[in-house]
Protein backbone atom coordinates (compact mmCIF):
# COMPACT_ATOMS: atom_id res chain seq x y z
CA UNK A 1 0.00 0.00 0.00
CA UNK A 2 1.62 3.82 -0.62
CA UNK A 3 1.24 5.37 2.84
CA UNK A 4 3.49 8.52 3.90
CA UNK A 5 4.74 9.05 7.55
CA UNK A 6 5.21 12.03 8.78
CA UNK A 7 7.58 12.44 12.34
CA UNK A 8 5.82 14.69 15.07
CA UNK A 9 8.45 16.35 16.85
CA UNK A 10 8.01 17.43 20.25
CA UNK A 11 10.35 19.49 22.27
CA UNK A 12 9.66 19.61 26.11
CA UNK A 13 6.04 18.05 25.78
CA UNK A 14 4.80 20.51 23.38
CA UNK A 15 4.50 19.70 19.59
CA UNK A 16 6.57 21.71 16.98
CA UNK A 17 4.54 23.48 14.11
CA UNK A 18 6.50 21.67 10.84
CA UNK A 19 4.95 18.59 11.66
CA UNK A 20 1.34 19.69 11.38
CA UNK A 21 2.37 21.60 8.64
CA UNK A 22 4.20 18.90 6.91
CA UNK A 23 0.89 16.69 7.75
CA UNK A 24 -1.40 19.41 5.99
CA UNK A 25 0.56 19.62 3.14
CA UNK A 26 0.75 16.12 2.32
CA UNK A 27 -3.27 15.78 3.03
CA UNK A 28 -3.38 18.72 0.34
CA UNK A 29 -1.11 16.84 -2.21
CA UNK A 30 -2.48 13.05 -1.62
CA UNK A 31 -5.66 11.94 -2.22
CA UNK A 32 -7.34 9.46 0.32
CA UNK A 33 -6.04 5.93 -1.33
CA UNK A 34 -2.64 7.13 0.08
CA UNK A 35 -2.42 6.79 3.93
CA UNK A 36 -0.79 9.43 6.13
CA UNK A 37 0.49 8.15 9.27
CA UNK A 38 1.85 10.37 11.95
CA UNK A 39 4.98 9.00 13.86
CA UNK A 40 5.39 10.50 17.56
CA UNK A 41 7.63 9.72 20.22
CA UNK A 42 7.92 10.98 23.76
CA UNK A 43 6.95 10.01 27.64
CA UNK A 44 2.89 10.92 27.10
CA UNK A 45 0.82 11.65 24.50
CA UNK A 46 -2.10 14.14 25.18
CA UNK A 47 -6.10 13.87 23.68
CA UNK A 48 -5.32 17.58 22.63
CA UNK A 49 -2.06 16.44 20.75
CA UNK A 50 -3.78 13.63 19.35
CA UNK A 51 -6.39 15.70 18.05
CA UNK A 52 -4.24 18.44 16.45
CA UNK A 53 -2.60 16.04 14.99
CA UNK A 54 -5.35 14.02 13.45
CA UNK A 55 -7.08 17.40 12.37
CA UNK A 56 -3.76 17.98 10.16
CA UNK A 57 -4.61 15.04 8.10
CA UNK A 58 -3.16 11.84 9.91
CA UNK A 59 -5.33 8.65 9.13
CA UNK A 60 -2.90 6.98 11.86
CA UNK A 61 -0.84 7.71 14.81
CA UNK A 62 1.76 5.33 15.45
CA UNK A 63 3.24 6.56 18.71
CA UNK A 64 5.81 5.19 21.16
CA UNK A 65 6.17 6.24 24.86
CA UNK A 66 8.84 5.71 27.24
CA UNK A 67 10.84 7.94 30.18
CA UNK A 68 13.60 7.62 27.71
CA UNK A 69 11.93 9.75 24.81
CA UNK A 70 10.42 12.40 27.16
CA UNK A 71 13.56 14.13 25.45
CA UNK A 72 15.01 14.21 21.96
CA UNK A 73 18.46 11.36 22.01
CA UNK A 74 19.93 10.94 18.67
CA UNK A 75 20.45 7.55 19.87
CA UNK A 76 17.02 6.31 21.25
CA UNK A 77 15.36 8.44 18.31
CA UNK A 78 17.08 6.45 15.77
CA UNK A 79 16.22 3.12 17.61
CA UNK A 80 12.74 3.53 17.91
CA UNK A 81 12.18 4.52 14.11
CA UNK A 82 14.22 1.56 12.60
CA UNK A 83 12.92 -0.75 15.13
CA UNK A 84 9.56 0.67 13.20
CA UNK A 85 10.29 -0.09 10.12
CA UNK A 86 11.68 -3.38 10.47
CA UNK A 87 7.75 -4.65 10.64
CA UNK A 88 6.79 -2.16 7.59
CA UNK A 89 8.46 0.87 5.54
CA UNK A 90 6.78 3.43 4.41
CA UNK A 91 6.67 4.61 0.74
CA UNK A 92 7.79 8.38 2.27
CA UNK A 93 9.14 9.49 5.40
CA UNK A 94 9.54 12.81 5.54
CA UNK A 95 11.04 15.05 8.79
CA UNK A 96 11.01 18.80 9.62
CA UNK A 97 14.49 20.59 9.10
CA UNK A 98 14.97 21.56 12.58
CA UNK A 99 18.27 21.22 14.72
CA UNK A 100 17.18 17.65 15.48
CA UNK A 101 15.68 16.67 12.23
CA UNK A 102 18.63 17.24 10.74
CA UNK A 103 20.37 15.03 13.38
CA UNK A 104 17.56 11.97 13.18
CA UNK A 105 17.17 11.65 9.18
CA UNK A 106 20.70 11.04 8.13
CA UNK A 107 20.97 8.40 10.73
CA UNK A 108 17.76 7.25 9.50
CA UNK A 109 19.01 6.91 6.26
CA UNK A 110 22.44 5.72 6.64
CA UNK A 111 20.41 2.92 8.94
CA UNK A 112 17.57 1.60 6.11
CA UNK A 113 20.12 2.52 3.43
CA UNK A 114 17.85 4.87 1.09
CA UNK A 115 18.14 7.61 0.12
CA UNK A 116 17.79 11.23 1.82
CA UNK A 117 16.68 15.02 0.01
CA UNK A 118 17.95 17.31 2.82
CA UNK A 119 16.14 20.90 3.66
CA UNK A 120 13.57 20.43 0.73
CA UNK A 121 11.48 23.58 0.27
CA UNK A 122 8.61 22.22 -2.12
CA UNK A 123 7.02 19.11 -2.30
CA UNK A 124 5.24 16.99 -4.54
CA UNK A 125 3.88 13.86 -5.34
CA UNK A 126 3.20 11.27 -8.50
CA UNK A 127 1.28 8.51 -8.53
CA UNK A 128 1.70 5.66 -11.14
CA UNK A 129 2.36 1.86 -10.55
CA UNK A 130 3.40 3.24 -7.16
CA UNK A 131 3.74 6.68 -4.97
CA UNK A 132 6.90 8.78 -5.82
CA UNK A 133 8.11 11.78 -3.71
CA UNK A 134 9.77 14.74 -5.45
CA UNK A 135 11.23 16.48 -3.39
CA UNK A 136 12.59 20.23 -4.48
CA UNK A 137 15.85 22.10 -2.72
CA UNK A 138 17.78 25.47 -3.28
CA UNK A 139 21.56 24.38 -4.67
CA UNK A 140 24.51 26.15 -5.59
CA UNK A 141 23.95 29.03 -3.07
CA UNK A 142 20.29 29.51 -3.81
CA UNK A 143 20.77 30.02 -7.67
CA UNK A 144 18.97 27.15 -8.76
CA UNK A 145 16.14 24.92 -7.87
CA UNK A 146 16.90 20.92 -7.87
CA UNK A 147 14.24 18.74 -7.88
CA UNK A 148 15.18 15.29 -6.56
CA UNK A 149 14.09 11.95 -6.79
CA UNK A 150 14.96 8.62 -5.49
CA UNK A 151 12.45 6.20 -6.27
CA UNK A 152 14.94 2.60 -6.12
CA UNK A 153 14.82 2.33 -2.56
CA UNK A 154 12.29 2.83 0.57
CA UNK A 155 11.42 4.73 2.42
CA UNK A 156 11.93 8.20 -0.14
CA UNK A 157 13.40 10.29 2.80
CA UNK A 158 13.68 14.36 2.89
CA UNK A 159 14.02 17.05 5.45
CA UNK A 160 11.22 20.04 4.59
CA UNK A 161 11.89 23.54 6.31
CA UNK A 162 9.64 25.04 8.88
CA UNK A 163 7.27 27.17 7.87
CA UNK A 164 6.82 26.48 4.36
CA UNK A 165 3.60 25.36 4.61
CA UNK A 166 0.39 26.25 6.59
CA UNK A 167 -1.51 24.49 9.16
CA UNK A 168 -5.07 23.62 7.76
CA UNK A 169 -7.23 21.51 10.72
CA UNK A 170 -10.13 19.86 9.64
CA UNK A 171 -12.14 18.66 13.24
CA UNK A 172 -14.36 16.32 12.10
CA UNK A 173 -11.45 13.76 10.87
CA UNK A 174 -11.32 10.58 13.19
CA UNK A 175 -7.90 8.38 13.37
CA UNK A 176 -6.20 4.72 14.34
CA UNK A 177 -4.11 5.12 17.60
CA UNK A 178 -1.15 2.31 17.10
CA UNK A 179 0.96 2.22 19.77
CA UNK A 180 4.46 0.50 19.59
CA UNK A 181 6.21 -0.80 22.67
CA UNK A 182 9.74 0.72 23.04
CA UNK A 183 12.62 -1.40 22.77
CA UNK A 184 16.30 -0.90 22.79
CA UNK A 185 18.99 -3.22 23.54
CA UNK A 186 21.86 -0.67 24.40
CA UNK A 187 21.64 1.98 26.36
CA UNK A 188 22.70 6.01 24.74
CA UNK A 189 26.18 6.71 24.78
CA UNK A 190 25.10 10.53 25.12
CA UNK A 191 24.51 12.01 28.48
CA UNK A 192 23.04 15.65 28.94
CA UNK A 193 24.91 17.19 31.53
CA UNK A 194 23.89 20.69 31.46
CA UNK A 195 20.60 22.84 30.10
CA UNK A 196 21.78 26.40 29.77
CA UNK A 197 19.52 28.84 28.38
CA UNK A 198 20.68 31.90 25.98
CA UNK A 199 20.90 34.73 27.21
CA UNK A 200 20.26 37.07 24.02
CA UNK A 201 16.17 36.02 23.44
CA UNK A 202 15.86 34.62 20.13
CA UNK A 203 12.92 36.59 18.11
CA UNK A 204 10.52 34.46 16.05
CA UNK A 205 9.35 35.96 13.21
CA UNK A 206 6.80 33.45 12.05
CA UNK A 207 4.37 34.95 14.78
CA UNK A 208 5.09 38.41 13.19
CA UNK A 209 2.05 40.33 11.40
CA UNK A 210 4.61 42.56 10.02
CA UNK A 211 7.89 43.00 9.22
CA UNK A 212 10.04 45.73 9.04
CA UNK A 213 12.88 43.97 6.62
CA UNK A 214 15.97 46.25 5.60
CA UNK A 215 19.03 45.50 3.24
CA UNK A 216 22.81 46.30 2.41
CA UNK A 217 20.84 49.91 1.30
CA UNK A 218 19.94 50.76 4.77
CA UNK A 219 22.89 48.89 6.49
CA UNK A 220 23.14 52.02 8.84
CA UNK A 221 19.39 52.35 9.61
CA UNK A 222 18.17 49.63 11.79
CA UNK A 223 17.54 51.46 14.38
CA UNK A 224 15.07 53.46 12.68
CA UNK A 225 13.44 50.08 11.21
CA UNK A 226 13.02 49.16 14.71
CA UNK A 227 11.58 52.37 15.92
CA UNK A 228 9.11 51.83 12.75
CA UNK A 229 8.57 48.17 13.59
CA UNK A 230 7.33 49.27 17.37
CA UNK A 231 4.71 51.88 16.20
CA UNK A 232 3.13 49.23 14.08
CA UNK A 233 3.60 46.45 16.35
CA UNK A 234 5.91 43.93 14.03
CA UNK A 235 9.62 42.72 14.06
CA UNK A 236 12.29 43.67 12.29
CA UNK A 237 14.32 41.03 9.76
CA UNK A 238 17.35 41.59 7.36
CA UNK A 239 18.90 40.11 4.29
CA UNK A 240 22.22 38.21 4.18
CA UNK A 241 24.36 40.77 3.38
CA UNK A 242 23.22 42.93 6.66
CA UNK A 243 23.85 39.47 9.12
CA UNK A 244 27.21 38.63 7.34
CA UNK A 245 28.49 42.46 8.86
CA UNK A 246 26.34 41.62 12.36
CA UNK A 247 24.21 44.51 12.51
CA UNK A 248 21.75 41.83 13.15
CA UNK A 249 21.36 38.80 14.70
CA UNK A 250 21.14 35.65 12.61
CA UNK A 251 17.48 34.57 14.40
CA UNK A 252 16.44 37.55 12.21
CA UNK A 253 17.95 36.33 8.36
CA UNK A 254 14.93 36.01 6.05
CA UNK A 255 15.71 33.98 3.45
CA UNK A 256 16.56 29.92 2.14
CA UNK A 257 19.35 30.43 5.11
CA UNK A 258 17.28 31.72 7.44
CA UNK A 259 13.50 31.82 8.12
CA UNK A 260 10.50 31.25 6.15
CA UNK A 261 8.00 33.93 6.74
CA UNK A 262 4.17 34.81 5.57
CA UNK A 263 3.23 38.15 7.63
CA UNK A 264 0.24 40.17 6.57
CA UNK A 265 2.37 42.99 5.57
CA UNK A 266 5.87 42.62 4.88
CA UNK A 267 8.03 46.25 3.97
CA UNK A 268 11.57 45.71 2.42
CA UNK A 269 13.59 48.94 2.14
CA UNK A 270 17.40 49.02 0.73
CA UNK A 271 16.87 44.83 -0.45
CA UNK A 272 17.13 44.04 -3.53
CA UNK A 273 15.88 40.90 -4.40
CA UNK A 274 17.95 37.89 -4.49
CA UNK A 275 16.25 34.83 -4.82
CA UNK A 276 17.82 33.30 -1.74
CA UNK A 277 15.45 36.05 -0.04
CA UNK A 278 12.55 36.04 -1.87
CA UNK A 279 12.26 32.56 -1.48
CA UNK A 280 11.82 33.10 2.49
CA UNK A 281 9.00 36.24 2.12
CA UNK A 282 7.18 36.00 -0.94
CA UNK A 283 4.09 34.60 0.65
CA UNK A 284 3.70 37.19 2.30
CA UNK A 285 -0.15 38.67 1.79
CA UNK A 286 1.28 41.80 1.31
CA UNK A 287 4.65 43.07 0.53
CA UNK A 288 6.07 46.85 -0.12
CA UNK A 289 9.38 47.50 -1.41
CA UNK A 290 11.53 50.29 -1.48
CA UNK A 291 14.83 50.77 -3.45
CA UNK A 292 16.31 53.12 -5.85
CA UNK A 293 16.83 50.65 -8.53
CA UNK A 294 13.66 50.28 -10.42
CA UNK A 295 15.34 46.69 -11.99
CA UNK A 296 15.31 45.34 -8.84
CA UNK A 297 14.03 41.73 -8.31
CA UNK A 298 12.08 42.81 -5.16
CA UNK A 299 10.08 44.88 -7.59
CA UNK A 300 8.72 41.76 -9.35
CA UNK A 301 7.20 40.08 -6.16
CA UNK A 302 5.96 43.23 -4.59
CA UNK A 303 2.38 44.66 -4.43
CA UNK A 304 3.51 48.11 -3.99
CA UNK A 305 6.85 49.43 -5.66
CA UNK A 306 8.53 52.63 -4.16
CA UNK A 307 11.50 53.73 -6.34
CA UNK A 308 13.11 55.74 -3.67
CA UNK A 309 15.88 56.11 -1.85
CA UNK A 310 15.04 54.12 1.53
CA UNK A 311 16.96 56.42 3.22
CA UNK A 312 15.03 59.13 3.04
CA UNK A 313 11.74 57.43 2.67
CA UNK A 314 12.45 55.61 5.95
CA UNK A 315 12.31 58.92 8.51
CA UNK A 316 9.10 60.13 6.54
CA UNK A 317 7.33 56.72 7.08
CA UNK A 318 8.08 57.13 10.84
CA UNK A 319 7.08 60.50 11.37
CA UNK A 320 3.69 59.41 9.28
CA UNK A 321 3.25 56.44 11.47
CA UNK A 322 3.84 59.23 14.98
CA UNK A 323 1.21 61.18 13.35
CA UNK A 324 -1.21 58.53 13.10
CA UNK A 325 -0.80 57.19 16.60
CA UNK A 326 -1.11 60.75 17.83
CA UNK A 327 -4.38 61.36 16.26
CA UNK A 328 -5.66 58.31 17.38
Amino acid sequence: MNNVWVFIEQKHGKLQAVGLELLSECRRKLDKEVKISAVYFGSQLSDEDIQAVTSCGADEIIYTLSPLLKEYDTHYYSEAIFNLMKESRPSVFLIGSTLEGRDLAPRVSARLHTGLTADATILDFEMNEKLTLLATRPALGGNLFATIVCEQTIPQMATIRPSIFKIEQNLHRKSQLIEIPFVCEKPSKIKVLEVEKLTHKKVDLNKAQVIVAGGRGVANMFPTLKEIAGLVGGEVAASRAVIDVNIEQKDRLVGQTGTTVHPKVYFASGISGAIQHISGMDKSELIIAVNTDPNALIFDVADVSIIADAKQVLPLVKEELKAIRAFK
